[in-house]
């Protein structure tokens, strides 16, 4: 893989195309990273979103300098930043969030979700999965499988060449657990065409596709002592890469230079906008899910920063994206059937503490929805005075997905059978949040 400056990192093969730029020649190189295709699930659910986008603010983003401030508390409840009105009513955001203030009416707010895991690694599978986690980071040995691979799953490609699942720019995103390596996540680092996905331009098709052959052959051998679902799952590997190699549709949608200079400064220059840049030219070119991991929002007020620094560094990239993310998926009458939401593994404490940081607070956090079906406009729950609990209408990180999963036509009660052969449900618990519907 490759850094954010585009540099080689030792990431392994499973988790990409190559390492460099795909060297057929050796074609052993070609046993390549996890894109998120193959056998489908069922669903009787007819779908209301052909597509998905989970922005994912990692390390948990507050709800008082975001989407819940709280004006009129103490100061050190409140923190730092004015809140300022939005499109809505009686509706107000803190004040780093200008454009998306000025866009409330065409998205909803759940500002009453909660759980009970404040650590980062048990916080983020229980969003990640709608499943809760007894271990605060430690994973589980038949964990659950991310939103991602499920949809992956369940709906299938939905373009030649192009993976299902993607995921930007770098950092867990939640792996396909025993779904299998084929319905994870294919990563993708924000400068924009990574050079293992393109083929040396003296290797001409017919040279890869006899390659691809003479591996085939190879592999035989390793069959007859590994059979199984790693093996399968190889196979489609190997398959998808080859068609997204081929295909120019799929290569061009890595090519943020195709962008005009007015675009890409609308979703701004920094890497919360290439990357939404990226993730809707995956999703315009037929990508089924994208996955953006965006920001470090982790402020204690030690090494990740203070209430006020983590905030200006965090905000303001997100405001423009999101904001120029929204309204161009709008212009492109893409919004429609492209659901889309925006949230952490939990919210912060409502008392600053004595670094001028906030900690860990999965008692109350706001998750932003999008599209695919989703009532715009409303804001649904609240939390009490001091931004501590719910005041009302609790949900839970299971509701948000079985919203998500509802809109995208899959039936939350598919099973699967786990590494053990044990059925697991998609959703053990959880039902749609019924006001956005």
């Amino acid at each position: 893989m490759f850094d954010t400056f585009g540099r080689p990192t030792n990431v392994s093969r499973r988790r990409f195309l190559a390492q460099t730029s795909v060297q057929v020649g050796a074609l052993g190189t070609l046993s390549i990273g996890s894109f998120a295709r193959g056998e489908t699930g069922k669903s009787s659910v007819a779908p209301k979103a052909k597509r998905a986008m989970m922005i994912f603010l990692a390390g948990g983003a507050s709800h008082f300098e975001t989407f819940d401030p709280k004006p009129d508390a103490p100061l050190e409840f409140r923190g730092p930043f004015n809140a300022i009105s939005t499109k809505l009513p009686g509706i107000q955001f803190s004040e780093n969030l200008r454009e998306l203030s000025k866009l409330n009416d065409q998205f909803s707010l759940v500002r009453s979700v909660c759980h009970e895991n404040s650590g980062h690694g048990g916080g983020q599978r229980q969003v990640q999965t709608g499943y809760k986690s007894a271990s605060l980071e430690d994973e589980l040995p038949h964990d659950y499988p991310a939103v991602g691979s499920v949809v992956a799953k369940m709906r299938g490609p939905m373009s030649q060449g192009m993976p299902t699942y993607m995921h930007l720019p770098n950092g867990n995103d939640g792996g396909a657990k025993f779904l299998g390596n084929a319905y994870d996540a294919f990563q993708v680092y924000s400068t924009g065409l990574p050079v293992g996905i393109q083929l040396r331009s003296s290797v001409k098709l017919d040279r890869l596709e006899s390659r691809v052959a003479l591996r085939k052959s190879l592999d035989r051998m390793a069959r007859v002592a590994s059979e199984g679902r790693a093996m399968e799952s190889m196979d489609q590997l190997e398959r998808q890469a080859l068609e997204m190699i081929t295909s120019p549709s799929a290569a061009d949608a890595f090519e943020l230079d195709k962008e005009s200079e007015a675009m890409r400064m609308r979703y701004g220059k920094h890497e919360a906008g290439r990357c939404l840049l990226l993730a809707r030219r995956f999703l315009e070119a037929g990508a089924g899910i994208v996955t953006v991991r965006m920001g470090s929002w982790d402020h204690h007020g030690n090494a990740g920063g203070t209430v006020t620094s983590g905030t200006l560094e965090n905000v303001p990239p997100l405001d423009q994206s999101l904001s120029a993310f929204l309204t161009d998926m709008t212009e492109r009458g893409m919004l429609d059937d492209t659901i889309v939401w925006v949230w952490g593994e939990f919210g912060r404490t409502p008392r600053i503490n004595n670094s001028a940081g906030r900690d860990h607070w999965p008692q109350a956090m706001s998750v932003l929805l999008a599209g695919g079906g989703i009532q715009p406009g409303h804001v649904i729950g609240s939390t009490t005075s001091k931004g501590e609990h719910p005041a009302d209408s609790p949900f839970s990180p299971a509701d948000v997905l079985a919203t998500v999963y509802k809109q995208l036509g899959i039936d939350t009660s598919h099973q699967f059978l786990n590494t053990a052969g044990r059925p697991i449900s998609i959703l053990a618990e959880g039902k749609p949040i019924r006001e956005l519907l």
